[in-house]
């Protein structure tokens, strides 16, 4: 019949009539099996003993309650061997022995039972139109038998919280199907041990750097590689290079009244920025400079002379060709005021200052030298133009341009960001800003240059180097980063295997934060059986 199977009704099942009462619909349903087997010795019958009515409650139909009204047989045993004389014939398609509902409606139950746990459940399932209580949604959940586990070659492990981080549990997932496969109810070695020995068949065992799962994995699976987790190295790094900056803070934010006073000391060589760098002036230029300084100081001291004698400052301006204004500065300065030196033009060797620079601190005074080296980099003016800046060195001591007020803005927890952030993500401003914290310390530049390098083995998988890159950390005098070493020689092998296979913990990470979820739409209150049920089963 159409109707039946609109109804998903089994074979056997033939839809009688259907009832519109206040509450929903009611179908009445016999059943029409020619026979029925024993469900003690298997032996089929077709004697019918009796029949009998059965009430079952079904998934909704069109936003309706549905109930279904089962016409039902008994029949006898004929097998005399049998100790079942009289048995009911079983529907196992529609529903369980002495079940109250039908097999669909107690799914769809411990489906909105594993989403949202038991008192959401009720709500949702009264959105649905499922009648069902606290109670009945958590018994279904529990009743979920576990899946049968297969053989575990790749094992990933992680610990989460179960409240307010003072007890923490044990999630453990497959790599290779992606699904979680066990829940722990602590972090123990011994626990995590054990559960390894069950599975014999474990090959690597990816974890995070955490001492009680390292010893787990050596107790329980030694004959498994151990893989340190990526992530949790790279932020290992990332807290010790937060340490180091806060220690060396003082020493950045110092630095420029440090070179003040030094400056100060010193005032037989003049010192400039990078920025300010110019060749040095013409003779001809200068002398012109220097006779319109002279003209402008003679109109001052006849300024000063006459506003003695008590003229107005109208009356010098109209005596000697000056505008009021000019005469009022002049007289509120109280000493000569300096013409303010041009603004540089921007210049083709702009680019270049610094490298200039940086090969001039390191020996090579050699113009024709320099110019080369600069043409190979994309320099278009003149080597006589080189020679003209290279004066200026003589001159004077060339400084790069620290803005000690943008370093200020920064905290350790903020600065962090720029020393282990890959250089090409960086703004404009950012990379500026990253200058100055390296200029301002070596401390700190040897630091940026290490820290690099180490996510440069992260990134590009280069375990082999690893020893290469501690030797260099042991050598440096920066403490906090070879606190960080101590801990990765510890864990080399482990270290050295997440450095070089593709396994992380990502997975892990991100069936954590799944846990979390379903933890916090459980308020945090939910037993720890109820937790693993809804982890191994989730939706």
């Amino acid at each position: 019949m159409k109707e039946a199977t609109l109804l998903a009704l089994s074979e056997g099942m033939e839809l009688d009539q259907i009832q519109i009462t206040e509450t929903g619909l009611v179908v009445s349903v016999i059943s029409t099996h020619p026979q029925s087997c024993c469900p003690l010795c298997l032996q089929p019958s077709s004697h019918i003993h009796s029949r009998y009515h059965r009430t079952l409650k079904d998934a909704p139909c069109v936003g309706r309650q549905l109930q279904l009204s089962l016409t039902v047989r008994k029949f006898f045993c004929r097998n005399p061997y049998c100790s079942q004389k009289v048995f009911t014939e079983r529907l196992k398609t529609l529903a369980e022995p002495w079940a109250r509902m039908t097999t669909r409606l107690r799914e769809q139950i411990t489906s909105i039972g594993l989403a949202t746990c038991g008192k959401g459940g009720v709500r949702l399932g009264d959105r649905l139109g499922i009648e069902t209580s606290r109670n009945t949604t958590l018994r279904r959940m529990m009743e979920v038998p576990d899946d049968a586990r297969g053989s575990v070659v790749y094992l990933g492990i992680d610990d989460f919280s179960f409240r307010g981080g003072y007890r923490f549990g044990t999630i453990l997932v497959d790599l290779e199907s992606h699904r979680p496969i066990d829940v722990l109810p602590d972090r123990q070695a011994e626990t995590s041990a054990a559960w390894m020995r069950d599975n014999p068949e474990i090959a690597v065992v990816s974890r995070d750097r955490g001492t009680e799962y390292a010893k787990a994995s050596t107790q329980g699976a030694p004959q498994a590689i151990q893989v340190a987790d990526r992530f949790h190295l790279c932020k290992n790094l990332t807290e010790a290079t937060q340490r180091l900056l806060a220690r060396s803070q003082a020493e950045i934010l110092a630095v420029n009244q440090t070179e003040n006073e030094s400056r100060s000391d010193e005032p037989t060589k003049q010192q400039i920025s990078t920025q300010e760098w110019r060749p040095p002036e013409p003779a001809c230029v200068k002398k012109a400079r220097l006779a319109r300084r002279a003209g402008r100081y003679a109109r001052y001291q006849q300024v000063v002379e006459f506003g003695q004698q008590g003229m107005t400052p109208k009356e010098i301006a109209g005596r000697l060709g000056l505008s009021d204004r000019t005469v009022q500065k002049w007289l509120a300065a109280g000493t000569f005021p300096e013409v303010r030196e041009r603004r540089k033009k921007s210049s083709s060797f702009d680019a270049f200052a610094p490298f200039v620079l940086k090969r001039w601190k390191e020996g090579e005074h050699k113009g024709i030298a320099l110019y080369r080296e600069i043409k190979a980099q994309g320099y278009t003016g003149s080597d006589r133009s080189v020679y003209r800046y290279l004066a200026t060195l003589k001159q004077t001591e060339m400084q790069a341009p620290v803005n000690v007020e943008r370093i200020k803005k920064y905290t350790p927890n903020t600065a962090v960001w720029l020393f282990v952030r890959d250089p090409k993500t960086l703004d404009e401003i950012e990379q500026e800003d990253l200058v100055a914290f390296c200029q301002t310390s070596n401390t700190l530049k040897r630091a940026y240059d290490l820290v690099q390098d180490f996510f440069t083995l992260v990134h590009k998988r280069q375990g082999d180097r690893l020893d290469t890159w501690l030797e260099r950390v042991v050598a440096s005098d920066l403490e906090e980063l070879q606190s960080f070493a101590v801990g990765v020689e510890k864990d080399k092998a482990a270290v050295k295997a997440g450095l070089t296979w593709s396994i992380n913990n990502g997975q892990v990470e991100g069936q954590v934060t799944k846990l979390k979820l379903m933890k916090r739409t459980m308020y945090g209150k939910a037993g720890f059986s109820l937790l693993r049920q809804r982890v191994l089963h989730a939706v």
